[in-house]
């Protein structure tokens, strides 16, 4: 999932969400962006680590971010499904509007994935200044 803003919250042992996008408008191309993302992986090997990592690619295909791997384990209980998870903050430059697709990569191979559409903010016709 992507949002405006994930925190974490210990005393909870969870995340709190801010708005869940599916779409983002920018005023400017290129413009930079920071996403919030939540990935929520589910039956885990219970004793084995796995690599994760975000790859990000616009509405050519072309990667235009790039996560390190992160090794993660499962530290849920015996009487939950193995499971992690990990919320990242990532910042790219868009160059053009469309659909963007945030991949989760585990061990190296697509898990999930998540469009994001990128729109630009239409000049107002009450404005004077340069769209």
């Amino acid at each position: 999932m992507i949002c405006d803003q994930i925190a974490n919250n210990t005393q909870l042992k969870g995340h709190v969400l801010g708005t869940v996008l599916n779409s983002l408008t920018v005023p400017v191309l290129p413009f930079a962006i920071e996403l919030h993302v939540l990935v929520k992986l589910f039956y885990l090997p219970r004793e084995d680590s796995v690599d994760t990592a975000l790859s990000i690619a616009d509405a050519n295909g072309e990667i235009i971010g790039l996560t390190p791997a992160t090794v993660l384990r499962n530290y849920r209980a015996a009487d939950q499904i193995p499971g992690v998870d990990q919320d990242l903050t990532v910042t790219l430059v868009v160059t053009e509007p469309g659909i963007i697709h945030v991949r989760c990569m585990l061990n190296g191979e697509e898990a999930a994935s998540y469009p994001l559409t990128i729109r630009l903010e239409e000049c107002q016709a009450s404005r004077t200044d340069i769209c």
